[in-house]
């Protein structure tokens, strides 16, 4: 199963070209029904091939273009192990494909974009959140959803505090702190060798605040809740220093080092969830509540226009719904149709990349949800 990761999403959402293929389908991991996977790709292809051609490309160009995903169907890629979803993104110069914990609804979109809307449930809307696996070993950032896990790369971070601070860990005596005040409303109690604990308490937060320093460029645009795993005397001091403004009060307790992360993700998911219920809650009645007014509207010729400039701070979608017709982004224009055209572009879609792109939350929801519209947004101004 493969995970993807926000940058990915935001590679896919800056594509351009007269000609973008996306592709979904359901795929199976076991069973009968895995036979029936390769044929409904291909059939897909086939289809995409066929409207290619009514669009204006040539049957050769049309064949190179889809080359690289009939290759898959060529190279046992259906006897390894599948998820419940794939997705397929082609265009002259570009070719990716994801096996997604998704089970997509079959479906085909050519256009100038890629059609992304389907991968919504992936994105931070759908539990997407952080653990930092701290000791002083050994430090790992794992993007999160609730479907799976991925380890970050953290380019210039020191991973250890005797990286950070180069000192032999070995050497420093060893200490332990309470996790209940020496009074109501102190500080943690250390318990040492006198001023020597001290010190090691003074070391631990020059390392946290060196962190902060270097993890500063991960978190800068990032809003998304962080779990803390580590063991218990070192989070009220990661909390102190306060590295990350999103870090939940509950925290992974333990030595990380002994937990691989996928079942980092599962214990974190726990902790989030409450989370991410009131987030959307307390999303959908501000949007009940400001309705009417300058800050929020269900007519996509409020929304899209508003996407693109940047002013939507909370974007909701019915993932299954289209809404067809044509936006000039310079004059701000809209026209929707009932049906598609010529020249035509989701544009629901279309302003789902346009938010998530420039920093707003986006939430699938499922129709009923939808307060008689297919689209809903809250402004920030």
């Amino acid at each position: 199963m493969d995970f993807v990761l926000q940058d990915e999403i935001r590679q896919l959402m800056h594509t351009r070209s007269k000609w973008c293929v996306s592709l979904y389908l359901p795929t199976h991991k076991t069973g009968r029904d895995t036979l029936q996977d390769p044929i409904r790709l291909d059939n897909l292809l086939r289809a995409a091939e066929k409207e290619l051609g009514a669009e204006g490309m040539r049957s050769s160009e049309a064949r190179e273009l889809l080359q690289p995903a009939r290759d898959l169907l060529n190279e046992a890629f259906f006897s390894r192990r599948m998820a419940e979803g794939l997705s397929i993104f082609l265009s002259p110069d570009f070719f990716r494909h994801f096996k997604l914990p998704v089970a997509f609804n079959e479906r085909l979109n050519i256009g100038p974009l890629f059609y992304l809307k389907p991968l919504i449930p992936l994105l931070h809307c759908c539990k997407r959140f952080f653990i930092l696996a701290v000791s002083k070993k050994s430090l790992r950032l794992i993007e999160c959803t609730d479907f799976g896990a991925n380890d970050v790369e953290l380019k210039g971070v020191p991973l250890s505090i005797q990286e950070a601070l180069g000192y032999n860990e070995e050497t420093i005596p060893l200490f332990r702190m309470s996790s209940q005040a020496s009074s109501p409303g102190g500080s943690p109690m250390v318990h040492g060798h006198g001023g020597a604990a001290e010190s090691e308490k003074e070391r631990i937060r020059r390392w946290f605040l060196i962190l902060k320093e270097s993890l500063h460029p991960v978190f800068r645009q990032e809003t998304i809740p962080l779990v803390f795993a580590g063991v218990e005397y070192l989070f009220p001091l990661f909390k102190q220093v306060q590295i990350y403004k999103n870090t939940l009060n509950e925290f992974i307790e333990g030595n990380p080092d002994e937990v691989d992360s996928p079942e980092l993700q599962k214990k974190g998911l726990r902790l989030v969830a409450p989370h991410f219920s009131r987030e959307k809650e307390r999303a959908i009645r501000r949007f009940k509540d400001l309705l009417g007014g300058p800050l929020a509207s269900d007519n996509i010729g409020d929304i899209l226009p508003g996407a693109a400039e940047g002013r939507v701070e909370t974007l909701f979608l019915d993932t299954d719904a289209r809404q067809w017709g044509i936006y000039n982004q310079a004059s701000g224009s809209i026209e929707v149709h009932r049906l598609r055209q010529t020249g035509d572009e989701d544009l629901l879609d279309l302003a789902f990349a346009h938010a998530y792109l420039n920093g707003g939350n986006v939430y699938g929801v499922d129709s009923p949800e939808m307060f008689g519209k297919n689209g809903a947004a809250i402004f920030r101004y």
